[in-house]
């Protein structure tokens, strides 16, 4: 038996070479599974590892506990169930799950406190994450991750202490983070990796930081500006073109952003600015009319569910060739269209479950800054202007302060630059524009020349089965054409199709 289960086991690993799944699927039934006795435990793990890669995750959870049967102290079975947990969002039961795994574990302990400490990071519990991190590195002190892993939970928790503390304590702070981003460096090798290049803008930001600390400060206002403005909605629309829509839905390509400096609107982030740079702070050689250039972030335009079908939005950006109300509404499930890019993002092939970490995917309220009155923000159906404008009167001193001792700082307008697209004219108002702003780090830059001018850009994800509902503009000719291409493209699962009846002239 021993031999017959020995050949087993080579089997399945040359199988898993080849990523021949269903194969080991089918050589893994629960009856052949029993038989094998002493080695039960490790085969049911082996079939829900293979589960786990093939996104079933109940099924690899009831393989892990089907291995724990067998044997309770399997390290190896409580780890992996473990990332199940986290998968599911029980990050309590997966640290549990972890504990026992490094408990009973004679190897990988290294890989299991990396995981735990990623665990506490996403609880915000920092001071754990990098106590479990440190340990990793002490097992394996070339544990890449576990160095990375260590560098944002430092990072992350040094934004929680708040503004109140000395520039030299920040500094000292710093040069720790930078040390562990710099060894992370030092150990990987692959350039592509998401992770390096996280880690290369992380060390570039925190050298300027280290020069001139007051620059940290100005990164986590800005970080406060971003999380009051945050939009709470289950739903956002994009209008577009009927040949856009072609590509997203019926062709399902993914959906593209523009980097800033390829926006229509050539104002674009000029409102902002003039606000931080007003005539009381500004020096001569600031503004927000920069000479060099300086990449911007990349930029998603969306409204909210209530406007998808609005005459002004029919007549500016819901064309097709050209021709107003001929373009379409497309509205998309909000939070399962930032998941899904996450998703995409995160690490799969090295099986370790997403968390919520430095990738900043989420959807924010435009601003609409205010020509007449008292207030200077208008911020649709939020009661968070005043908020806001007390963080932005505080941006603007740090800004001048700051500038004071660096003129013509890149770093600066970079730092400015994640925030200054989210500022519009209140000639807009009525919008009701919500943005995707991100840095792009993860993505590759795609560019196409055209006849007038070149655009930057990055693919996210296929928006096909995110899609709510679509709405064809009042002026669309054979939309009963347009009604079947989707109903047999999507079969079962199919978005609501309207068509406006608005009296568009």
């Amino acid at each position: 038996m021993e031999e017959t289960t020995s050949n087993l086991i080579k089997k399945l690993e040359a199988l898993y070479k080849e990523s021949k799944f269903k194969d080991i699927i089918d050589l893994l039934p629960d009856e052949v599974i029993e038989k094998e006795e002493s080695k039960a435990a490790e085969l049911y793990v082996w079939k829900g590892y293979v589960l786990h890669d093939l996104k079933d995750y109940d099924g690899a959870f009831s393989n892990y506990c089907k291995a724990l049967k067998h044997d309770p102290n399997y390290h190896l079975a409580f780890y992996n169930r473990g990332l199940v947990w986290v998968i599911r969002g029980d990050y309590n039961k997966a640290i549990d799950d972890f504990t026992k795994a490094i408990k009973n574990a004679t190897d990988y302990t290294d890989h299991y406190y990396s995981n735990r400490g990623n665990v506490w990071k996403a609880k915000k519990i920092y001071n754990k994450a990098i106590d479990d991190y440190t340990k990793a590195i002490e097992i394996s002190p070339d544990f890449a991750k576990a160095y990375y892993g260590r560098g944002l939970a430092k990072k992350e928790k040094l934004s929680k202490k708040g503004k109140n503390f000395d520039l030299n304590k920040i500094k000292f702070d710093l040069n720790e983070i930078k040390s562990d981003f710099d060894k992370y460096l030092e150990i990987t090798k692959d350039e592509k990796d998401v992770g390096t290049k996280y880690a290369q803008g992380y060390i570039e930001e925190l050298k300027e930081q280290i020069k001139v600390p007051e620059l940290w400060f100005i990164g986590e206002l800005i970080n406060n500006i971003k999380n009051t403005l945050l939009i709470n909605r289950n739903f956002i629309t994009h209008y577009t073109s009927l040949s856009v829509l072609e590509s997203l839905v019926l062709n399902n390509n993914k959906f593209q952003i523009s980097e800033g400096n390829c926006m229509n609107d050539p104002s674009e982030g000029k409102e902002f600015f003039s606000f931080i740079y007003d005539k009381s702070y500004a020096s001569s050689k600031n503004g927000f009319s920069a000479k060099a250039f300086s990449p911007k972030p990349f930029i998603g335009s969306f409204v909210t569910k209530d406007m998808q079908d609005n005459l002004n939005m029919w007549r500016f950006y819901g064309k097709d060739r050209g021709i107003e109300a001929k373009g379409c509404a497309i509205t998309l499930f909000k939070q399962k269209f930032i998941e899904d890019i996450k998703d995409f993002l995160s690490n799969e092939k090295n099986r370790e479950a997403r968390l919520e970490d430095e990738s900043d995917i989420n959807l924010y309220h435009v601003v609409y800054v205010m020509r007449n009155g008292l207030d200077k923000f208008y911020i649709p159906k939020s009661n968070k202007s005043k908020e806001l404008e007390n963080l932005m009167e505080e941006l603007k001193v740090k800004v001048y302060n700051y500038t004071k001792k660096v003129e013509n700082s890149t770093v600066l307008e970079k730092y400015l630059n994640q925030i200054a697209f989210l500022f519009k004219s209140d000639a807009y108002k009525n919008e009701n524009e919500v943005r995707l702003v991100i840095k792009g780090i993860e993505f590759p830059k795609k560019y196409n020349v055209g006849i007038s001018s070149p655009r930057v850009y990055i693919e996210l994800v296929s928006i096909k089965d995110t899609v709510y509902q679509i709405t064809l503009g009042p002026k669309v000719d054979r939309v009963n054409e347009w009604f079947a291409a989707f109903h047999y493209r999507y079969e079962k699962v199919f978005p609501k199709i309207k068509i406006s009846r608005l009296p568009y002239k």
